[in-house]
């Protein structure tokens, strides 16, 4: 069996899920954020706003990194290809 192969059915699903949600989060947030500077708006309304996708990228960041840490198949991969647990979300993130 190739190894492309093997490393794709070693994938764990709900780390791909949290992966994504943390990824639309992180775009959303820096969208919009990119959208009110544009617009040079400070209400508090916007500030709300803002604030409340911050947070919810952070959520999504915190439940991919605790799946990463309480996960035996992504713990595997990570040694696998010989990186600590940290630095796969960091660097897909990055």
């Amino acid at each position: 069996m190739n190894s492309e192969i093997c490393f794709k059915t070693a994938v764990c699903n709900e780390y791909e899920n949290l992966l994504t949600a943390c990824q639309k989060s992180l775009v959303a947030w820096k969208s919009r954020r990119d959208e009110i500077s544009s617009l040079r708006s400070n209400r508090k309304a916007v500030a709300d706003e803002l604030f409340r996708l911050q947070a919810d990228y952070a959520k999504a960041c915190s439940r991919l990194k605790k799946h990463q840490d309480d996960c035996e198949l992504c713990q595997f991969v990570c040694k696998l290809g010989g990186r600590n647990r940290s630095s796969i979300s960091d660097a897909i993130l990055r």
